[in-house]
C-alpha cells in the first residue's frame, strides 16, 4: 500500500508539469497594419493667387478612400502640406477630420503656410493624406497631389484709405488724402516730396488702423522704411506728381511718376457743360481759374443741375486734363487724362467755388456763402436800443467781414445782428475769455469791454469770430513816405485820447488811410489788402470805402497831420 501511495504522488507530479506547459503564452506576431488611403487625382491643374477678400472660398476639394485597419475604430485623417519635392520631411498639417473629404479654404491655407512662405511669391505645394488609428498601429499615407498658390500678407483690407505724412501736402492723419479704391486696389495721384515720409490709415483719425511698414509684401524701389517709431515709409524719388498704388490683392505698394504731369501749371481752365452762361464743352472759351498758390486753383461759377466739367491746362483738347477718379463723378478724388470721368454735380443754379488742388490730388465744390449786406452793433453803450445801433463797415471784396472803431466805457457790453431787431438773429460770444488777441468765438452771450477807450471791432462771418482789439490805423502813400504797409501808425493825442494822430506828411500828395486786424482776413485766411479796409477824411467827416470804388482824392500838405475822432466820425488835416 505504501508503494502505491508513492506511485500516485509521482503520477500527479508528472500531470501537473504537463498541464503547466499547456498554459504557457503563445508567441505574438506583428499586427496587420491595414491599407493606406488613396487620394483622388485633381480634375484640373490648380494655380491660384490667394487673396484676403476670398478667404472663405475653396482652393481645392480633396477626396480619398478610407484607410482599412484590423481595428477600424477611431481612424482619423490629416491633410499634410509641404514644399513640392521635399518628401514631406517638414510637413504642415491641418486639423484632423473623420470624413474622407476636405475642402481647403483660402484663409485656412494661407494661415497654415504664412510663416513659412513669403507673401506674393508663388509656391508649389504637395498635399497628401495621413491616416492614424490606435497607438499600436503605424500611420498610413496616401500618394500626393501638387498645387501652386501665391500666399498673401494677412492684413485687413480697408474700405477707405487715406495717405498722409511729410511726403504729401497733408502731414496729419486728420487731414489725410483719400485714395480711390476699386476691387481692393487703391490709387492716388498727388505731389510727393523727396525724402518725405508717409503712411496710410483707414480713417482720418489717430485711432485708425495704420498701414505702414510691414503691411505690404513688396515695395517699389523708391520706397524704403523710414526707420522711425511710427513705422513710416520714406519716399526716395524726386519731388513731382506721382501715382501711388496700394494693391491689397497682391500686397504691393508702388509709386510711379505719371507721364509728363507735374504739380503746378501757370494756367488752368474749367471746361464742361455746367451753366447757361459759359459755352458747353468749348475749351477755346473756357474760363481761366485763379492760381491761389503753387498747384492750387479756384473759380467761382454758377452750377446747374446735371453740371459736368473737367480741368484743362490749355484752351484745347491736345494737352492734359483732370477730372474725377470715380465713374459716379463726385468723389472729390482727382485722376488724370485717360483715367478720369467727368465731374458731375447738381447745383440748382447757385454760385459755387470750385477748387483744384494738384498737390493733394483733390477738388472741392463749395456753395458760396450768402452773407448779409449790413451788420449792426448794439449794447449798453447805446442803451440797448436798435434805434441807436451802430452800423459797421463792410470790407471790399470780402462780404463776410465788417469792422468799426468805437469808443467804449469800461464795463460796456455788446451784441450784433444783421437787422435792427431782436429777431433771433442776434449774436455775441461763447466762452468766458477771448484769446490773447481779443478774439471770441461766436455765441449767444454779451461781449464785455473791460476798459475805457477806443476798440476796433471785427466780425468775421467765415470764421464765426468777433475780435475786440486796440485800433491799428495807418497812413499810406507818398504823402507819408511810401507804399509800405504797417509803417505810418496813428497814435493817441496826449491831450485827448479820442483823437488819433498820423505822422506828419512828408510830401504834398493825397492822403490815404486804412485799418487792419488779425481777423480781418479773406477767404484764404490772409489779411485783406490795405485798400479793402480804406477810409479818408473830407470836409463832411470820415468816409469809408466799404464796397465802393476808389475814393476821391484828399490832398494833404507837407508837415500836416491827420487827426481822427471816430467818436464823432470827423477828421482834419492840420
Amino acid at each position: 500500500m505504501k508503494n502505491l501511495k508513492y506511485l500516485f504522488i509521482s503520477l500527479l507530479a508528472v500531470l501537473f508539469i504537463a498541464c503547466e506547459d499547456d498554459f504557457e503564452k503563445p508567441s505574438i506576431t506583428e499586427p496587420v497594419q491595414g491599407t493606406a488611403p488613396v487620394l483622388e487625382e485633381l480634375s484640373a491643374e490648380i494655380d491660384v493667387a490667394l487673396a484676403k477678400k476670398n478667404e472663405n472660398e475653396t482652393v481645392v476639394d480633396l477626396s480619398w478612400s478610407a484607410a482599412t485597419y484590423a481595428d477600424p475604430i477611431g481612424v482619423r485623417y490629416y491633410v499634410q502640406v509641404d514644399a513640392a519635392g521635399n518628401g514631406f520631411a517638414n510637413a504642415l498639417e491641418f486639423d484632423r477630420v473623420s470624413a474622407t473629404t476636405k475642402s481647403i479654404k483660402v484663409g485656412e491655407l494661407n494661415t497654415l503656410i504664412a510663416d513659412r512662405y513669403a507673401p506674393a511669391v508663388p509656391v508649389e505645394l504637395d498635399l497628401r493624406i495621413k491616416a492614424s488609428s490606435n497607438e499600436d498601429l503605424d500611420d498610413l499615407y496616401s500618394g500626393s497631389v501638387t498645387i501652386t498658390v501665391t500666399p498673401y500678407l494677412d492684413v485687413a483690407v480697408p474700405t477707405e484709405l487715406y495717405i498722409y505724412g511729410s511726403a504729401t501736402a497733408s502731414a496729419e492723419v486728420t487731414d489725410g488724402l483719400a485714395a480711390y479704391g476699386a476691387d481692393d486696389v487703391f490709387t492716388k495721384y498727388l505731389k510727393l516730396t523727396k525724402d518725405g515720409v508717409f503712411q496710410f490709415s483707414d480713417v482720418k483719425e489717430s485711432s485708425g488702423f495704420d498701414y505702414n511698414v510691414g503691411k505690404f509684401a513688396t515695395l517699389s524701389d523708391n520706397i524704403v522704411a523710414a526707420g522711425d517709431e511710427a513705422g513710416n515709409f520714406k519716399f526716395t524719388g524726386e519731388t513731382g506728381w506721382y501715382v501711388v498704388t496700394a494693391d491689397f490683392v497682391n500686397s504691393n505698394l508702388t509709386i510711379e511718376a505719371y507721364d509728363s504731369y507735374v504739380s503746378d501749371y501757370p494756367n488752368i481752365y474749367l471746361v464742361g457743360d455746367y451753366n447757361a452762361v459759359d459755352p458747353a464743352w468749348s475749351p477755346g472759351t473756357a474760363p481761366e481759374m485763379t492760381r491761389k498758390s503753387e498747384g492750387v486753383y479756384s473759380i467761382e461759377v454758377p452750377l446747374k443741375d446735371g453740371a459736368a466739367f473737367k480741368f484743362i491746362n490749355q484752351q484745347n483738347w491736345d494737352g492734359l486734363d483732370w477730372a474725377d477718379a470715380d465713374s459716379e463723378g463726385n468723389s472729390g478724388i482727382l485722376a488724370p487724362k485717360g483715367k478720369n470721368n467727368d465731374i458731375k454735380f447738381d447745383g440748382a443754379d447757385a454760385e459755387y467755388t470750385i477748387t483744384l488742388d494738384l498737390n493733394k490730388g483733390i477738388y472741392t465744390i463749395e456753395a458760396v456763402p450768402v452773407f448779409p449786406t449790413a451788420m449792426y452793433m448794439i449794447g449798453s453803450f447805446v442803451g440797448w436800443s436798435w434805434d441807436n445801433a451802430v452800423e459797421m463797415i463792410p470790407v471790399h471784396s470780402n462780404p463776410h467781414l465788417f469792422w468799426k472803431i468805437v469808443w467804449f466805457d469800461a464795463g460796456s457790453e455788446l451784441k450784433f445782428n444783421s437787422a435792427k431787431a431782436w429777431d433771433g438773429g442776434e449774436f455775441g460770444k461763447t466762452g468766458d475769455n477771448g484769446d490773447a488777441e481779443g478774439v471770441w468765438s461766436r455765441g449767444g452771450d454779451n461781449i464785455p469791454i473791460a476798459t475805457e477807450g477806443y476798440k476796433m471791432v471785427v466780425v468775421n462771418l467765415l470764421t464765426n469770430t468777433i475780435q475786440i482789439t486796440d485800433p491799428a490805423v495807418y497812413g499810406m502813400g507818398t504823402a507819408f513816405g511810401d507804399w509800405t504797409t504797417g509803417v505810418f501808425t496813428f497814435s493817441p493825442d496826449p491831450a485827448d485820447a479820442k483823437i488819433l494822430v498820423s505822422p506828419a506828411a512828408v510830401a504834398d500828395d493825397n492822403a490815404r488811410m486804412y485799418v487792419t486786424a488779425t481777423t480781418l482776413t479773406n477767404a484764404d485766411g490772409n489779411v485783406v489788402d490795405w485798400w479793402q479796409a480804406e477810409f479818408n477824411v473830407y470836409p463832411g467827416g470820415i468816409e469809408y470805402r466799404g464796397t465802393g470804388n476808389d475814393q476821391a482824392a484828399a490832398p494833404i500838405l507837407t508837415g500836416q497831420q491827420v487827426k481822427l475822432n471816430f467818436s464823432t466820425e470827423t477828421g482834419v488835416f492840420e
